[in-house]
């Protein structure tokens, strides 16, 4: 009995010796961690670092910046990573960190137009407010411009400007032809005869009548009714 207990005894502190080994990794096989340091700088009036949040990656890795804005964001791989502020009162450039595999740490500006054209930064990181956010869009003011520029407008005062051309144009055409209607305005057989060949023909002009003309034309028609009658 005395030796069943002891086999238990040493079967357990053996299971659990191997246990213990396999689960603790050696030395040789922990990856290297690195640290990434850096400070906000914001104006001296203003003391904005409440709600500042330094993100690696987007929030891969997060760090809080001391009173003094300086920070410190530790337990992070060999890699390249973009790390930026996050603040609701103020915009700040993004940097690229890249930490080799011996622990080397570089800083550069993030570009993501040109990724091949690399300039270099000072590290440890310092972040400088860029400007403010703009939640709120400006309200238009009212101008009179805005109405004389508006195509609604501009296109209802090109046809009124259109009509009065074409009024005027009308009224020129009609002053140019009544008057010289019976003498100067060309005919049509004319134009034929000066343009296709043939002798040209003479237009006489209309006759004039007067009121003593159209009296004496009415009394001859009255006297030949009456002989007839």
């Amino acid at each position: 009995m005395n030796t069943l207990i002891l086999w238990c005894l040493f079967y357990s502190i053996l299971t659990k010796i191997t246990t213990s080994s396999s689960s603790s990794p050696s030395s040789s096989n922990k990856i290297p961690l690195y640290t990434i340091e850096g400070q906000v700088i914001f104006p001296s009036d203003e003391n904005a670092l409440d709600n500042i949040r330094i993100l690696v990656d987007e929030g891969l890795y997060i760090g809080i910046p001391l009173v003094d804005g300086t920070f410190m964001i530790s337990g992070i791989p060999s890699g390249s990573y973009i790390v930026s502020v996050n603040s609701p009162f103020h915009i700040f450039e993004p940097v690229r960190v890249d930490i080799n595999t011996k622990g080397k740490i570089r800083a550069r500006a993030v570009n993501f137009i040109e990724p091949g054209k690399v300039v270099t930064m000072k590290y440890p990181l310092r972040f400088e407010s860029h400007t403010k956010p703009n939640y709120f869009q400006k309200r238009e003011e009212y101008h009179l411009t805005d109405i004389l520029s508006n195509p609604t407008q501009q296109q209802g005062m090109q046809n009124m400007e259109d009509a009065q051309e074409i009024q005027e144009t009308v009224q020129r055409l009609n002053n140019f032809i009544e008057p010289n209607y019976n003498y100067n305005f060309p005919d049509i057989i004319d134009w034929l005869i000066t343009h296709v060949g043939g002798a040209r023909r003479i237009r006489s002009p209309p006759e004039e009548t007067t009121d003593s003309d159209s009296k004496q034309k009415r009394k001859k028609s009255k006297r030949a009714k009456n002989q007839t009658d």
